[in-house]
């Protein structure tokens, strides 16, 4: 049995590391003749990654500082900051928005790089294990965003992720009840947001600082160039294309048009396209897939492949029978919600 584990782990890892060296190299070779040697965004995806991680926490400092927190002056108080700031707090905003995109989209592909790569045994294991978890706080954090703002996008978000976390038969009653009215969402509530918007980062900060223990020398900032090149280009779409609000927040109503920002919130409209259900199989098999090979690594030992094979068969039919099974809880705003979000 160990001999077919080590046979296996060694044929997996030859397949996965040509496969992911050839893609990545062909990449790199053609970001480096657009950038200039080494000064290739796929080179420096970790400093990136930091580098977006600060502009987001300078621009929220000040963004928060201006935030009404109570639910009836929230949304006021950052749309007088894009109408009326807009040379200031108006651009603030939109590289605040714009870095949390690029956070969370460089973020992935540094994942992506470092499985395909065969980064995550070794002596690079201690990195992947605390930066797989990561992934969670950034984008939970990234999408608590979006409700502070508490224009229709974020209550387009807030009433789809308590409609999503109710699959889980965890909570006493349904999470949707806080937003059945407008008196039902209280100052208290949007303490929460601010929790989960500020709480989550200094988390994730937190866990950064482990994630990079185990590195010698690591670079937590891009070049010179690469730095000023990124904070160039986000500073013209905060110009080009400055972020603004939706209409205020009507629990009463539906609205009939939303921006979707698709790094962040596609979660959403995927959900109403599929089900609850069917997300946090997703979700789950994803992260089974990051930890699982690498307990095989340290283990050096595999289940039987009849058992291989009969799990892959049953995540697979629970994931086909999913949208078809009901949450806990009623689904009520999904069939509204679906014909309201475009692009």
């Amino acid at each position: 049995m160990q001999n077919w584990a080590r046979k296996i782990h060694r044929q997996s890892a030859v397949a996965s590391g040509h496969f992911g060296r050839s893609i990545f190299t062909r990449l790199d070779r053609g970001f480096d003749t657009f950038f200039g040697e080494g000064l290739s965004p796929l080179r420096h995806l970790g400093s990136l990654c930091f580098l977006f991680f600060w502009m987001v926490a300078v621009s929220g400092i000040y963004l928060y500082a201006a935030l009404d927190t109570s639910a009836t002056g929230a949304y006021q108080s950052i749309d007088d900051l894009s109408r009326n700031q807009w040379y200031l707090g108006g651009l603030l905003r939109s590289i605040h928005r714009y870095a949390a995109d690029g956070f969370v989209l460089t973020m992935v592909i540094h994942l992506i790089r470092e499985w395909t790569l065969g980064h995550f045994h070794g002596f690079r294991r201690f990195s992947w294990l605390t930066g797989v978890p990561l992934l969670v706080f950034g984008f939970a954090s990234g999408i608590g965003g979006f409700w502070l703002n508490w224009d229709q996008l974020g209550q387009f978000s807030a009433q789809a992720t308590a409609e999503w976390l109710d699959a889980l038969p965890i909570f006493a009653s349904p999470l949707t009840r806080n937003f059945l009215n407008a008196e039902a969402v209280s100052d208290r509530l949007f303490s929460l947001f601010v929790f989960i918007h500020l709480g989550l980062p200094l988390l994730l900060l937190f866990g950064t600082w482990f994630h990079i223990q185990r590195i010698s020398l690591a670079n937590v900032f891009p070049p010179r160039s690469l730095t000023v090149g990124t904070l160039a280009t986000l500073l013209v779409l905060a110009v080009v294309q400055p972020v603004m609000s939706h209409l205020p927040a009507d629990l009463s109503r539906v609205p009939s048009a939303l921006a979707i920002d698709w790094f962040l919130l596609f979660i959403h409209p995927l959900m109403y396209v599929t089900s609850s259900n069917f997300i946090w199989g997703i979700l789950s098999g994803c992260y089974f897939s990051c930890f699982y090979f690498l307990f095989c690594l340290v283990r050096k030992q595999c289940p039987s492949p009849r058992l291989i094979q009969t799990t892959v068969m049953v995540v697979g039919v629970a994931l086909m029978i999913a949208p078809t099974l009901p949450s806990p809880w009623c689904r009520t705003p999904t069939v509204a919600w679906r014909a309201s979000w475009h692009r």
